[in-house]
């Protein structure tokens, strides 16, 4: 089974990079403004069909997912799949639940009840899961579960991961969490299983890729594919061999090429 997965992160207004979401140069990247995520959206109906689910029984043919939890998940990307008769998928960093900028509990349960999947994004959104022990992989994904159980209702059997950070210790600690389906963003099309988790890859876009870029990505098509399969498996050997100094560089070159506007203060998640 085949099944192409998009994960984007916010969308907002051109230039206000920190008005949802991660406030940094690096999270900006990864957000694109309104009128271009809208040409995504349009460009995308030629796949002629709609994005399929993971909630429980994931869907062949392709998916759309969204990271961190930003307050634009409900402001703008919400309504502009619901005009097209499409649901996405939103995971939330559960540590920053009611942050500025970020969605609160009452937002989560609107997205689930308009027919959203909502799912865990860890609870700290550690840049370095697949580092950490067995322990404290378990806590966030224990953590972050347990916060959305309460909010929901109803425990999470969807997730995705952090940073990018896949080891099958990070998925199999999700899996003692009660996760069933966990996003990666490995850029695979192949599904694979550790333990009782089902492990979907997913490609990425940042701010500035085309509307045909995301199309030919669904459709399975084009050199972008494999860019992101060299670029990615040539990063996971840098960090494997250089660890943090790769990615306070990496903070540090994001934060360059992306200079940003503040619009709110604070950056910390509130006390919880």
């Amino acid at each position: 089974m085949r099944t192409r997965t998009l994960l984007y992160h916010d969308v907002v207004e051109d230039g206000h990079w920190t008005s949802s979401g991660f406030a940094s140069g690096d999270a900006a990247i990864y957000k694109l403004p309104r009128e271009a995520f809208q040409a995504h959206l349009d460009r995308l109906t030629a796949a002629g069909r709609p994005p399929g689910l993971a909630s429980g029984n994931p869907a062949s043919g392709w998916m759309i997912t969204f990271d961190d939890g930003g307050s634009s998940a409900l402001e703008t990307i919400a309504p502009a799949l619901e005009r097209k008769g499409w649901r996405g998928h939103f995971f939330m960093t559960t540590g920053w639940l009611g942050a500025p900028g970020f969605l609160d509990a009452d937002g989560l349960r609107e997205l689930s009840e308009r027919g959203h999947v909502v799912g865990s994004h860890s609870q700290t959104h550690p840049l370095a899961m697949a580092s950490l022990s067995h322990g404290e992989l378990r806590r966030e994904w224990m953590e972050s579960a347990g916060t959305l159980a309460e909010v929901l209702g109803a425990p999470p059997a969807v997730a995705s991961i952090p940073g990018g950070a896949y080891s099958a210790a990070v998925a199999a600690t999700a899996g003692e969490a009660g996760i069933r389906v966990l996003f990666t963003s490995e850029p695979r099309e192949r599904p694979w299983q550790v333990k009782e988790v089902l492990c979907f890859g997913r490609y990425v876009l940042r701010r500035g890729m085309s509307a045909e870029t995301a199309l030919r990505f669904v459709e399975g098509r084009g050199v972008g594919r494999l860019g992101q399969r060299v670029a990615w498996d040539a990063k996971k050997l840098i960090k494997l061999t250089c660890g943090p100094a790769y990615r306070e560089f990496r903070r540090r070159v994001l934060a360059e090429r992306a200079p940003i506007r503040t619009d709110r203060e604070t950056v910390r998640p509130p006390p919880r």
